[in-house]
């Protein structure tokens, strides 16, 4: 969650940073009173936002297809094995909410 948050931070921030150093390098500078900081505000927001769209496709890649069921992490051994999905009916046997092997 924190990579996510300084990524959204970074992609608002890029725009005023980029005008700065555009302002540094050019010998035509604008006075402090003429910096377009609405537009860079707008700017920063409109890629926080592509920036937020992108992050849930790629995410959204990773999932599971329909019918698929997801099997959480588990402790084995001292190992931590990360959640994965499984094809459904895949030699497991289906277990209810309440922890309960269903009697099929």
């Amino acid at each position: 969650m924190i990579r996510i948050t300084l990524i959204e931070i970074a992609s608002f921030l890029l725009p005023f940073a980029l005008f700065m150093l555009w302002q540094r390098l050019s010998t035509r500078a604008p006075d402090a009173g003429q910096l377009p900081i609405l537009r860079l505000a707008a700017a920063g927001a409109g890629l926080a936002v592509i920036m937020m769209l992108g992050l849930v496709f790629f995410d959204a890649r990773n999932a599971g297809h329909v019918g698929d069921r997801y099997v959480p992490p588990q402790n084995v051994d001292g190992r931590i094995i990360p959640g994965h999905f499984v094809p459904a009916g895949d030699g497991e046997e289906a277990v209810d909410d309440d922890g309960a092997d269903d009697p099929q």
